[in-house]
């Protein structure tokens, strides 16, 4: 089964693809695989549509687990396995020791002066964020079926001279 996804960043992306979804939690909460444009590393990505958040749970391309990368999104469906969503720039790296920093405050920001994020949006980030950083205070944000995780093989790549 495909979901199709249209991703709309105001700093760098506008674009829709395709992805084979990898795990399926309920109709707003299911799971893609992709690599990282660098190649080495691999996103395992949850997306939480009613919570307003993804987590994406990071392996080296061998399949180490290496950490969380949390974003904070604007999400809606908008057909059978069709989605829309707006990244809203505040991102939280959680580590496998349960430490956490927070990253893009400075895009946040950059965006709230060029008037790219409504008023709504800028309150969903801020909440949103919040209960994010609450919930791991508590060790309770990561789900335990995401915990429990695996990478899924890698397709076997051509040899490259």
């Amino acid at each position: 089964m495909d979901v199709t996804i249209k991703k709309v960043k105001f700093t760098t992306i506008n674009k829709s693809y395709t992805e084979k979804v990898r795990d399926w939690q309920g109709r707003h909460c299911f799971a893609t695989q992709y690599p990282n444009p660098d190649g080495k590393r691999i996103f395992l990505t949850y997306y939480f549509v009613k919570k307003g958040y993804t987590i994406s749970k990071v392996f080296h391309r061998s399949g180490e687990f290496l950490y969380y990368y949390c974003d904070v999104m604007e999400m809606r469906q908008v057909g059978r396995l069709r989605y829309v969503m707006v990244d809203l720039l505040l991102d939280l790296l959680v580590y496998p020791d349960g430490r956490y920093h927070l990253i893009d405050v400075d895009e946040f920001a950059t965006a709230i002066e060029k008037g790219q994020l409504k008023r709504r949006q800028q309150v969903h980030s801020l909440r949103t964020l919040d209960k994010m950083i609450r919930l791991q205070t508590k060790r309770a944000f990561i789900p335990k079926y995401l915990h429990e995780a695996r990478m899924f093989p890698l397709p076997d790549s051509p040899n490259r001279k």
